[in-house]
């Protein structure tokens, strides 16, 4: 008698607990869902392709929010699932701010990348005249299901790069015309992994191909890149 009781008394207790704590973890895991489509944008004063990335990503059901680079601050990015440095941006103007960020960032400018410790100093630059990329990890989300050489444009166009990410990056794809595969058009850092200057990376970091003013040239493939990159970084380790 005294067992079954006992048994009871443990059953309503741990009862209580679920009911107490279930709650509390639906609503953290519907605000972290909520968060991972808000995205901030941070683009130049004026000009540049934005507005093409603001009306895609609009359409795939993300809430946007756009701040000028001069009046970014990593506070700015709070409650948001991923920051979006567009090829726009004036890199002197948010440093290396995004080092230490929580938030989860996308880079298309490669200079912004370096400052962040993605790859060395100056270790970047932009090929013209390009098309095709070759896809080197193909089984990884970043790849978005895509292998071997994409067509990311329907002519020619401009693909900038990152040169020698860290070892705790993840290569997805190159410029094919580099010959020493060395230019990586694509890359990430896992959360908590260790960058080019061997500093944890607080939250998942992404650097895409993406000049500005290119926009208009994607093939379905070379949003499909883009839509993998926003949506992994996103995520932050939770899929």
């Amino acid at each position: 008698m005294k067992r079954c009781i006992a048994l009871l008394v443990v059953g309503l207790m741990l009862g209580s607990i679920m009911a107490c704590s279930s709650p509390t973890d639906s609503t953290q895991a519907s605000a972290n869902e909520a968060n991972a489509k808000k995205v901030l944008l941070i683009r130049k004063k004026e000009g540049g392709g934005d507005p093409f990335i603001m009306s895609h990503l609009k359409k795939l059901g993300y809430q946007v929010m756009d701040v000028v680079d001069v009046d970014f601050t990593v506070e700015k990015a709070k409650g948001y699932g991923v920051i979006y440095v567009s090829d726009s941006v004036n890199s002197a103007k948010i440093d290396a701010k995004l080092k230490s960020s929580p938030v989860p960032v996308v880079f298309a400018k490669n200079q912004a990348a370096s400052d962040a410790g993605l790859i060395g100093v100056q270790k970047f630059g932009q090929d013209d005249g390009v098309q095709t990329i070759q896809i080197v990890d193909s089984k990884h989300p970043l790849a978005a299901g895509l292998k071997d050489t994409v067509a990311i444009y329907k002519e020619g166009g401009k693909v900038s790069y990152g040169l020698h990410p860290g070892q705790g990056a993840v290569k997805i794809a190159e410029v094919p015309t580099s010959g020493d595969n060395r230019k990586t058009a694509i890359f990430g850092y896992e959360k908590g992994t260790k960058n080019i200057n061997n500093e944890t990376v607080p939250a998942r970091q992404v650097y895409i191909s993406m000049p500005t003013g290119e926009e208009p040239k994607l093939t379905d493939n070379g949003w499909k890149l883009f839509d993998a990159a926003i949506e992994w970084a996103a995520q932050n380790g939770a899929k």
